[in-house]
């Protein structure tokens, strides 16, 4: 996949018009800081918490795009997984300030590249490519953003 193209993706499903549905972020804008805590039955994961979980990703991804070969997130641990409560509209505002701040500092790293074969690079630490890790994200996002429909829709009726 070209550099050009993989800008087009992640800008389209994070605050485009993906064919699939709503953006990710044109979801969250629309959400009541009120409700981000709550969960489903018999689950640990909030909107917040789901939401925290894709930015814990986008850091790592972003880690790995500038070189840092240290930075890592063990599965189903706090650093992946990582409890929080939103207890003001500031802070749910922050949450998605440092979601869409992942998103600008994607677009910058990706529109410095010169030639698509960074995207064949190793990810450092791992055994893929950033072109792999990018399109991962992408798809990260986008499945998490379902469950965050979802979980909202279900606490719209319970309400």
């Amino acid at each position: 996949m070209a550099i050009s193209q993989l800008i087009d993706t992640a800008t389209e499903y994070f605050e485009g018009t993906p064919w699939l549905g709503d953006s990710l972020m044109l979801k969250l804008n629309r959400i009541d800081f009120r409700v981000v805590n709550a969960t489903f039955p018999n689950s640990q994961n909030s909107i917040a918490r789901i939401v925290k979980h894709i930015l814990n990703w986008r850091l790592f991804m972003i880690a790995k795009l500038e070189g840092d070969d240290l930075f890592d997130i063990e599965m189903n641990t706090d650093q992946d997984w990582t409890p929080i409560t939103i207890k003001t509209e500031a802070e749910w505002n922050d949450l998605l300030h440092q979601l869409t701040e992942t998103q600008s500092r994607l677009l910058e790293i990706l529109q410095k590249q010169e030639k698509d074969s960074f995207l064949e690079n190793k990810t450092l630490g791992r055994q893929y490519s950033l072109g792999y890790l990018i399109n991962g994200v992408i798809q990260h996002d986008t499945y998490h953003s379902g469950q965050i429909g979802l979980l909202y829709a279900y606490l719209k009726k319970q309400n």
